[in-house]
């Protein structure tokens, strides 16, 4: 009786590890994902917070949203996440005639968009890179805008 069962538990225990490796990995790509879209979510924000203040600062405004420095780099700023560049970041200001933003309603408003960032998986089966969905964050100015 013993000889006809002595594979089971190896299968089994094969089985069973396999789906907790697709749970973890699923939990961490979440997690990941997560955990990027809430940082560049706040990373627009103070941004646009930034913007609400100084309105004529668009180059200020991009190094806030990636090195969270109004002097960016030059000042020995890294970026707040992996591979986040300023070409990510787009700003629109009040008295800009053309905004791409739809978002960005009446002229006094600042809105900061973040598009173009590049998530990896974890997943070793279907190993991939995708796109982060557009954040833009609009804010009121508070300063005259001349």
């Amino acid at each position: 009786m013993r000889r006809r069962d002595s594979g089971q538990a190896l299968i089994e225990t094969t089985l069973v590890l396999f789906l907790l490796v697709a749970f973890a990995l699923g939990t961490l790509d979440f997690g990941q994902y997560l955990h990027f879209h809430q940082s560049l979510a706040e990373r627009a924000r103070a941004a646009a917070r930034y913007g609400a203040v100084n309105p004529t600062d668009r180059i200020g405004i991009q190094n806030v949203a990636v090195y969270n420095d109004p002097q960016g780099a030059s000042n020995g700023a890294t970026p707040a996440l992996p591979n986040f560049t300023i070409a990510m970041v787009s700003v629109c200001l009040p008295g800009d005639r053309v905004c791409a933003d739809p978002v960005a309603g009446p002229e006094s408003r600042v809105t900061v968009t973040i598009s173009g960032y590049q998530m990896v998986t974890f997943n070793l089966f279907i190993p991939r890179s995708f796109t982060n969905q557009p954040i833009s964050v609009s804010v009121p100015s508070e300063a005259p805008f001349s």
